[in-house]
């Protein structure tokens, strides 16, 4: 998820933890401690550079920091370094048992929401390093930001600071929108709800806003693993009479803002024809009230004609790769060996790999252009050792 979510939720957790006795700590101190916890495992993103790019982003942005051993150890050194601050260390033992607290759940926080989307974590490495995904949440989502930034603002000691915290939290789904990421009905849907959202935050205590936001998103977020697995069963029926071979792997990815549209990859592997298949297209779960081709993510395809799925799933052009060709890009060149420790969606075009799932009708972070075979003996530094996405496509 983006940092500004994670520091939200870790705000609501500080309120939440932060002791109502007399002599409690100041909430800053609290605060702090929740932010700091909630964002720290994207500490990965130091050393990237020891790689070369694109893999270094690839494969160590969550990475060992977002396993759970990894955040066992960011645990220990946090609560050391606090340990050794004069206010903590005045703190009564009560109330440094609520910090402690805050700060594994603030870490556990983290790798539950990035654990939610679409990118995936390899949480139990090095015991497994396999990659798991959510296929839920989108990673920017306006309805979390609305859900967790109404009651931190309600934190604010100021009525200024408040009003200016809920304009930058207006700005983003705006910007969205100008983007043709949200639609501008979302947005309004969003608006409305604030209003209503915040009319009620303004009866409760700060815990009783902190628990509500907490719970209001983690409501949030189980409604969209529940649309992600009906997403899932309808694009399989939608798309049998169209497959030849055996579906691989469906990724899902939601509009944000608008959980109704989905946007959706299915990896085929077609062994009569030695290819595999990228079927991708945009699913509505709600056709009655939202056409497929009225939503945001549509405008990043182009369609083509499919009578019996097209109310619910408008597909786009397939992308037919060989196996053979991608398996031996894998033996002869170390580059795209490591780079298939990330890829879920490998497509080979023009001299470059990249991964559909973050194709936006041109290349993308995930882009690597191909080495001739001796630049491709030359083999790049610091390599992971994930295990690759797409496995069962490179078995012979």
């Amino acid at each position: 998820m983006d940092n500004l979510t994670h520091s939200l939720l870790g705000a609501a957790l500080a309120e939440v933890a932060r002791p109502r006795a007399a002599s409690a700590p100041p909430r800053r101190l609290f605060a702090v401690a929740g932010v700091l916890a909630a964002n720290l495992p994207d500490l990965d993103l130091l050393y990237t550079g020891i790689t070369p790019p694109p893999l270094g982003y690839l494969l160590h942005h969550r990475g060992h920091t977002h396993t759970l051993v990894g955040l066992v150890v960011q645990a220990a050194v946090l609560a050391l370094v606090y340990r050794l601050l004069p206010p903590v260390r005045r703190l009564p033992p009560e109330h440094r048992a609520r910090l402690w607290t805050l700060i594994c759940v603030g870490l556990l926080s983290h790798e539950l929401l990035d654990a939610g989307n679409s990118y995936g974590v390899h949480p139990f490495f090095p015991f497994d390093s396999r990659w798991y995904y959510g296929d839920a949440v989108f990673i920017l989502e306006p309805w979390l930001w609305l859900l967790l930034g109404m009651p931190v603002a309600w934190m604010a000691s100021r009525v200024w600071m408040r009003l200016a915290f809920l304009g930058f939290l207006a700005i983003l789904p705006l910007a969205l929108s100008r983007a043709g990421v949200v639609p501008p009905a979302a947005v309004a849907v969003l608006f409305a709800a604030g209003l209503v959202f915040g009319w009620t935050l303004g009866r409760l205590s700060p815990r009783g806003r902190a628990w509500t936001a907490i719970a209001a998103s983690a409501a949030f977020v189980g409604v969209l693993f529940g649309l992600s697995s009906f997403a899932r069963a309808e694009t399989k029926e939608l798309l049998a009479p169209i497959v030849r071979g055996e579906i691989l792997d469906v990724v899902l990815t939601p509009d944000p803002g608008n959980p109704m549209c989905w946007s959706v990859i299915v990896i085929e592997r077609d062994d009569g024809a030695g290819e595999y298949v990228l079927h991708s297209g945009t699913l509505s779960v709600a056709p009655a009230w939202l056409a497929p081709t009225r939503c945001a993510s549509h405008r990043f395809g182009g369609p083509r004609p499919n009578d019996e799925a097209e109310r619910r799933l408008v597909l786009y052009d397939a992308v037919r790769q060989p196996r053979e060709g991608l398996r031996a890009l894998h033996d002869r060149d170390c580059w795209v060996k490591a780079w298939l420790q990330f890829g879920r969606a490998p497509r080979v075009e023009e001299g470059a790999i990249l991964d559909l799932r973050f194709d936006r009708g041109g290349r993308n972070f995930t882009s690597m252009a191909l080495r001739p075979g001796e630049q491709a003996a030359s083999c790049p530094s610091h390599l992971t050792s994930w295990e690759p996405p797409r496995a069962d496509l490179l078995q012979r």
